[in-house]
């Protein structure tokens, strides 16, 4: 038996106002789970939304994605009286909120207050120790129902999520297609595999410009198109391909440099992200798609080299590169990437960066 579930959202500055008749249809009962921030940004056109839904629970699920929050919501009475949960913030507000509503039998809707990566329309999770190491990936039933989108709300939230989110996106694209390049696919990789599309070219055409009105906290149809490439766009892809076929290099190496212990105190998940997307088209000998990944990461600042995340091309990176090649990511892939190979890249991208200043 095969099953695809697409994401479902709503998009606008007015899309708290399908909360009503698409919640409702649940039960009146809801438990709010959020982010500090998040509520604090969203809760003045958020909380008229909700007037005649009873909150049940209101709470901040704490601050990494870990299984110590997940369970105290998964033992809290309240949570488990709640008709459905609204998870209210970034990707491990609602990571945590989904596996707390899968194992709980109790449906999630989603209310995405920034765009850094697609967790508010997957059914994953990533999941966290309470120091905030990786720990694992959890596979969910289902997504959440529906996700909300005030697009007012994420292009006044801070604009460094929005530009890590854009690299993460991007990724998206280039892996699905480099790991799913020697296969017949089914009907949902596919699918998936040609909405991936979405994740790159309307990236390429209206990133830049959208980041400028973000960066001024401003909307516009630039910042909604980019809103949905990031979140919409890239969530399809992860829930419409075979797993095989949701990552590669990019993130591979992403785990890689986070053996580096500052790392993701000092960057974005997605701003590393997007070094990995050059170093895995450097790889492959992508050279047209490297040339177009490059003048876009430059043009937004996104990463290039080594420097751009306090690493020097002398560091012989043997923890990264070793953590980088037993990764998960990289267990299907068309051929055998190699400490080697990616050592080579990097490398090689270091003379592309100075031969393209």
């Amino acid at each position: 038996m095969q099953q695809l579930f697409l994401p479902r959202y709503t998009i606008g500055p007015d899309a708290y106002e399908a909360i009503e008749p698409l919640v409702s249809g649940y039960g009146r009962k809801l438990a709010l789970v959020h982010g500090e921030k998040a509520f604090r940004a969203s809760q003045a056109k958020l909380l008229p939304a909700l007037k005649n839904f009873e909150t049940v629970y209101e709470g901040v699920y704490g601050k990494e994605a870990s299984w110590d929050n997940i369970h105290a919501l998964i033992n809290n009475e309240d949570v488990k009286n709640a008709d459905a949960i609204l998870a209210i913030g970034g990707g491990k507000c609602i990571d945590v909120a989904k596996v707390a509503g899968d194992r709980l039998g109790i449906p999630v809707f989603s209310v995405a207050t920034i765009a850094s990566t697609c967790a508010a329309v997957t059914k994953i999770s990533i999941i966290h120790n309470n120091d905030g190491s990786f720990k694992e990936i959890v596979k969910l039933n289902e997504p959440p129902v529906h996700c909300f989108i005030d697009s007012d709300i994420i292009a006044a939230s801070p604009a460094e999520y929005f530009w890590a989110g854009m690299g993460d996106a991007m990724a998206k694209h280039v892996e699905c297609e480099f790991s799913a390049k020697n296969d017949v696919l089914d009907f949902a990789s596919e699918y998936g595999r040609i909405v991936s599309e979405l994740c790159f070219k309307p990236m390429i055409e209206h990133g830049p410009a959208a980041y400028e009105c973000v960066k001024n906290h401003q909307n516009s149809a630039a910042v909604e198109q980019v809103i949905l490439s990031i979140i919409i766009a890239t969530g399809s892809v992860s829930v419409a391909v075979h797993p095989n076929y949701n990552s590669a290099v990019a993130h591979a190496l992403y785990y890689g440099l986070t053996v580096r212990e500052w790392m993701e105190r000092k960057h974005l998940h997605g701003e590393i992200v997007s070094y990995g997307t050059l170093v895995q088209l450097v790889v492959d000998k992508q050279w047209e798609n490297l040339a177009k990944v490059y003048a876009f990461n430059k043009a937004v600042g996104l990463p290039t080299k080594l420097a751009d995340l306090d690493l020097t091309a002398d560091d012989p990176l043997d923890d990264v590169l070793d953590a980088t090649v037993v990764n998960q990511e990289l267990d299907y892939v068309p051929y055998p990437v190699t400490k080697e190979m990616l050592r080579k890249a990097i490398d090689d991208l270091e003379v592309y960066n100075r031969e393209n200043p």
